[in-house]
């Protein structure tokens, strides 16, 4: 199911029940059925990055094989720290970054593309867009506040909080971008305990292959070093993001 096909069902069923409900074969209620289920389905496909529900997703790779990203920053002090992490453990990641915090960091995201982890564009300000124009400007204004620290034009694009609307969708289409999403959220963005971050990532850890972090979370760096040895322990490659999902960081 996807929004198309979703749309071409609910209007043949309403096109179906109009002359029903006249002649009454069926109740009047039975449209408002129609609405829930729609709405049901709808806030699905809007809220699960994973559905693939108004554009295709990269979001899971090939099993046995992982691949770190992380959202939110550059953050000033929690960046370095979890770059440290990622340089002594030899593991390339993916930093899908805000615009705004890009460019108050710009030596930092340098910092970033020099180690080889891949740059992705997550907004100009981490915000909602529900319309086109605003979906294309937060789009647009990410994406070139990255360009003109790192002087590439970034193809990766992560909404945040993962949440899609068919304007967003049509806005990075027209961009010619591309959408990631996760299959394995760490929850590091809503809690401080990297315990309960290791407990929720190290129950789901096996069938993962894309994992979300942030770093901009103080435990995140100790954490994400936990779950670096947790996978090799349990036989998983760790692989850059770019060659997980076979799609190039950056546009030509």
């Amino acid at each position: 199911m996807n929004f198309q096909r979703l749309n071409i069902l609910a209007i043949g069923l309403v096109l179906i029940l109009l002359p029903a409900i006249t002649l009454g074969f069926v109740p009047w209620w039975s449209l408002l059925i129609l609405v829930a289920v729609y709405s049901v389905i709808l806030g699905w496909g809007v809220f699960d990055i994973g559905s693939q529900f108004f554009m295709k997703t990269y979001w899971k790779g090939e099993p046995g094989k992982i691949a770190f990203t992380f959202d939110d920053g550059p953050h000033a002090e929690q960046t370095p720290r979890v770059l440290e992490v990622l340089e002594r453990e030899n593991v390339k990641a993916a930093f899908f970054c805000t615009g705004e915090n890009a460019s108050k960091n710009p030596e930092l995201l340098k910092q970033i593309f020099d180690a080889g982890h891949a740059v992705g564009n997550h907004t100009q300000k981490h915000a909602y867009v529900f319309s086109k124009a605003a979906a294309k400007r937060q789009l647009e204004q990410g994406q070139q506040s990255i360009e003109n620290i790192i002087g590439k034009k970034t193809r990766y694009f992560r909404p945040p909080f993962g949440v899609m609307n068919p304007e967003t969708a049509k806005a990075v289409k027209e961009n010619g971008s591309v959408i990631v999403g996760w299959d394995l959220r760490s929850r590091d963005g809503t809690t401080k305990s990297k315990e309960l971050i290791l407990k929720r990532v190290s129950k789901l850890l096996k069938g993962s292959s894309i994992l979300l972090f942030h770093d901009t979370n103080p435990v995140t760096a100790e954490a994400v070093r936990e779950v670096i040895h947790l996978c090799r322990e349990n036989g998983m490659e760790i692989v850059p993001l770019p060659e997980l999902i076979g799609v190039e960081p950056y546009q030509n």
